[in-house]
């Protein structure tokens, strides 16, 4: 699946609305979706020490970020490190029953499920003040 597809099914999961979802009436859609979130994180390629954040990219302003060797240097540490325990995550869960697996799932999916929501309910409260505004 295509990263966009993994972020619409978590969109439908958000909402309990399945109507959208790539994930509909194909099996344990949560175990398929975590088992597509772990292979999209598993492939994506690493930093180079001179990429940016796309989020960077599009603030306003972006020709006067400078990111000193230090900082990149940190920045492919940190990467790696995430990295590394997402594979080490992998194989662990490779190795788990179908029990375990289901139980691992339905806990990250909560976890993903409720971090979005805050977002997206920080973000209406910012969109709220300043629409009001």
């Amino acid at each position: 699946m295509t990263r966009d597809e993994i972020i619409l099914a978590a969109k439908c999961c958000i909402v309990d609305n399945c109507g959208a979802c790539p994930f509909i009436n194909r099996g344990n859609c949560i175990t398929d979706f975590m088992k597509n979130v772990l292979e999209c994180i598993k492939n994506e390629p690493a930093l180079s020490a001179n990429s940016t954040s796309s989020e960077v990219s599009v603030k306003e302003d972006t020709d006067n970020i400078h990111l000193d060797d230090n900082t990149k240097r940190h920045i492919c540490q940190a990467y790696n490190t995430a990295d590394e325990a997402c594979a080490n995550m992998l194989t662990i869960y490779e190795g788990m029953s179908e029990c375990e697996q289901r139980a691992f799932d339905i806990g990250e999916v909560y976890g993903k499920i409720y971090s979005t929501r805050d977002k997206l309910e920080t973000s209406l409260k910012e969109l709220t003040k300043e629409g009001g505004a």
